[in-house]
């Protein structure tokens, strides 16, 4: 490719108001505003979706284009027997990274036993060569302007998404009243959310059970959080299985519970199965909804008004402890790059294994952020003149620059250098811009690519230089040999 033919849009100074990583990325002609990527990030973005295809391919997976990530067990469930199975599949598409990075691969593994595809993603990663630290469940580059939180535990190194972490409740803010009570009904007028009823009856929201309807495959479930504890969505997801999963209507909430939200409760529900955190556990004579407007019930007690599977369901929150052992939760800002969920047994997948008896199918999953890798890329690779990309992902491998393409033998090198290195399977660009040759190296540093050979006025003497973004090395190599050292030198 020929420079002059390109949009390249380099940029001498910095954008103000934008943090480091887009600086570079903008200043270097890849990226414009917040998701315009242009040329050279298309190239780069292509060559790590490419690396995913190999490694994903070498593991026997197969590429299916998919509208969303639901359709996976869609399909899946055209799945009769044991002997079509293990199947890898996976797609490229928006997914769960969109709000921040949109291209993303997401995959999913079905086997008559449970099939991990944290192998798979940790390879890609190696070979894009963006740095990285595992999690429980991800795999994520620190960076203090990333758009994730990752809970770290100093003493046993536990570490894991914030929205999946585990962690020890807080106590609550009152002890539970002693005794084993009945559920009374009491009147609380107006009072829709936890904190009005908190203020209304003296007592802390952690008194409180809070009920949230959710709709998961079409079936409504009923979960039960300390009333000071959030949601978890994406514990939730895993959980039901479904990452479409949404909060029940106003009219289904009454179908259901005869009542409006605000004043729902788990006592004599039948119609739903009842999800209940772990922090519930152990709870006693707690206030609940008590699926009657305007009133809850006080003395609820899980197991003995109520029964429900316990779950890990909240948000761990600021000042907890580490569920492991006990020390306290650090938080630190991440960008997540992968999320892994470790296979479970998918719902309503049966197969007939072996022995002609119906068996569920185990299920993993991944999700990939393509643009993530370029972003945690430029993060950790950069120096004073640009950026220092890992060379499997770079735009281009070499840079062939010809310090004055006005000088007849310079370009004629130049190009000869150019084409051997194409023939060679070397991605390389000419420089043939009509520019000084210090604009020329600023530019070629600055896009990141690993190898740059300038074509000078050691031309007379029959030599040319190679230049190493990374080491800043210089070496004198013939003309003849230039090409052919660039290739020896990029697949040492």
């Amino acid at each position: 490719m020929l420079w002059s033919k390109l949009f390249i849009p380099t940029l001498r100074a910095n954008p103000a108001g934008e943090p480091p990583w887009r600086q570079l990325l903008q200043r270097a002609g890849y990226l414009r505003g917040a998701d315009r990527w242009l040329f050279p990030a298309q190239r780069s973005l292509r060559k790590i979706v490419e690396i995913a295809r190999e490694e994903f391919g070498a593991a026997g997976a197969q590429e299916m284009l998919l509208p969303d990530s639901g359709a996976f067990e869609d399909i899946a469930r055209e799945i009769r027997s044991y002997k079509q199975l293990p199947q890898i599949w996976y797609r490229f598409g928006a997914g769960p990274y969109a709000r921040a990075c949109g291209a993303n691969l997401e995959a999913r593994a079905f086997g008559v036993e449970p099939l991990a595809l944290d192998g798979v993603c940790r390879r890609v990663l190696d070979r894009c060569g963006a740095p990285y630290a595992a999690t429980e469940s991800s795999f994520a580059a620190w960076s203090e302007d990333g758009e994730d939180s990752i809970a770290l535990c100093a003493a046993c190194g536990y570490a894991a998404p914030l929205e999946l972490a585990l962690a020890q409740a807080s106590p609550p803010a009152v002890g539970d009243p002693e005794g084993d009570l009945t559920p009374e009904q009491f009147h609380t007028p107006g009072c829709k959310t936890i904190a009005q009823v908190a203020e209304f009856t003296g007592l802390p929201e952690s008194a409180q059970m809070k009920s949230l309807v959710l709709v998961a495959h079409d079936a409504p479930i009923l979960v039960m959080l300390r009333g000071d504890h959030q949601l978890s969505e994406a514990k939730f997801a895993a959980l039901a299985g479904d990452p479409r999963f949404r909060q029940a209507r106003s009219s289904e909430i009454f179908e259901w519970f005869g009542a409006a939200a605000g004043s729902l409760g788990p006592v004599g529900v039948r119609n739903m199965p009842i999800y209940a955190d772990r922090a519930l556990a152990g709870r006693r004579n707690m206030i609940a909804g008590a699926n009657r407007d305007d009133h809850h019930l006080r003395n609820v007690t899980l197991g003995e008004d109520f029964d429900a599977a316990f779950h890990d369901l909240r948000q761990i929150a600021a000042g907890e402890t580490c569920a492991r052992c006990g020390a306290a939760l650090t938080v630190r800002k991440a960008i997540e790059l992968s999320r892994i969920s470790p296979p479970r047994p998918a719902r309503d997948l049966h197969i007939t294994n072996a022995g002609a008896v119906e068996a569920p199918v185990w299920m993993g999953a991944c999700s990939i952020a393509i643009e993530r890798i370029l972003i945690a890329a430029a993060q950790s690779g950069f120096d004073k003149d640009g950026l220092v990309l890992p060379p499997a992902i770079a735009p281009f491998d070499v840079i062939v620059t010809p310090a004055n393409i006005g000088d007849a033998a310079q370009r004629s090198a130049a190009d000869a250098i150019y084409r051997e290195c194409l023939a060679l399977g070397l991605d390389a660009l000419l420089d043939d811009r009509d520019e000084r040759p210090g604009v020329k190296f600023k530019d070629a540093d600055l896009i990141g690519v690993p190898f740059r050979v300038t074509v000078g006025r050691k031309l007379a003497e029959g030599m040319v230089e190679i230049v190493e973004r990374n080491t800043k090395r210089v070496t004198d190599t013939a003309v003849a040999a230039a090409a052919t050292a660039v290739k020896l030198t990029a697949s040492a």
